[in-house]
């Protein structure tokens, strides 16, 4: 609910790039799943031991914290391409 109310305060700028940032991290969310949906099936072996060993977690986190950095920074040069950053003095 405070999501909603937050967003009904932004500016037509904010909102796209917050839709631009939210966008990027869909993509790169998908594509992170299909990536591991296809190493899982190339590579069994290994799958295995990551799995029993914890490293598979790990390394889905890393990858995941990637991901929101990666959206995190291109929604934040959107932000900045839109001149939002100018009315905080």
């Amino acid at each position: 609910m405070k999501f909603i109310m937050l967003a009904t305060g932004l500016s037509t700028n904010t909102r796209l790039a917050v839709v631009i940032g939210l966008i990027i991290f869909a993509v790169l969310f998908f594509k992170l799943i299909v990536g591991f949906i296809k190493f899982c099936l190339r590579h069994p072996i290994i799958f295995l031991v990551l799995l029993f060993g914890g490293g598979l977690g790990l390394i889905f986190n890393l990858f995941l914290g990637g991901i929101v950095i990666a959206a995190v920074i291109v929604g934040g040069i959107a932000f900045w391409l839109l001149s939002e950053f100018d009315g905080f003095n």
